[in-house]
């Protein structure tokens, strides 16, 4: 009887970890728009974001892993760069960050994002190779917990290091409106 007990609550305990276990860890897309341009000096006429976003929840705090696709159509000015043509690629983002809720309520949860990012450009010269691939981000957002779904609208700044491009210099200061949707 007592061996029977015992079994049942540790698969009750099993149970039960199972299913917080999978509130913490959370999938889904991030979309998103762009407020500044890839590159100084030049128009890029496709200005949108999109990737997968992992994330590990805990109460108040949580971290994130985003691979953010960035389309990237260069147009030169009239005035300036003889040398570079139209051309298009595109740039993979990897944030890292970790975020702080606020325990407002269990439906709304304002929060702050600190971390670091990584970039790849799939595409173009030595000039764009030479542009700084690690920068920090901060960000600030809402965790609209609706049923089982989250949806994170954020505003996000991410500040690229200085790289050693000579005629194309890549934007140091990046600023984004992005939505999270995940489970």
């Amino acid at each position: 009887m007592r061996l029977s007990r015992l079994r049942s609550s540790f698969l009750l305990g099993v149970l039960f970890t199972s299913v917080s276990w999978a509130q913490s860890f959370g999938f889904g897309a991030k979309l998103g728009v762009p407020f500044t341009d890839v590159f100084n000096g030049i128009s890029d006429d496709t200005r949108f974001t999109v990737g997968p976003m992992v994330e590990f929840r805990l109460p108040i705090i949580s971290f994130e892993a985003d691979a953010l696709f960035h389309d990237v159509n260069i147009r030169p000015p009239a005035n300036g760069f003889p040398n570079l043509t139209v051309s298009s690629g595109s740039t993979w983002q990897f944030p890292i960050v970790g975020k702080v809720k606020l325990p407002t309520t269990p439906i709304l949860k304002p929060y702050g994002e600190a971390g670091v990012a990584f970039r790849a450009f799939t595409s173009g010269g030595s000039d764009v190779d030479a542009a700084s691939k690690k920068g920090f981000v901060l960000g600030a957002g809402l965790d609209i917990h609706a049923i089982i779904v989250h949806i994170t609208p954020e505003l996000r700044y991410t500040h690229w290091g200085s790289g050693n491009a000579v005629s194309l210099q890549a934007n140091q200061n990046q600023f984004e409106f992005l939505v999270g949707i995940s489970r």
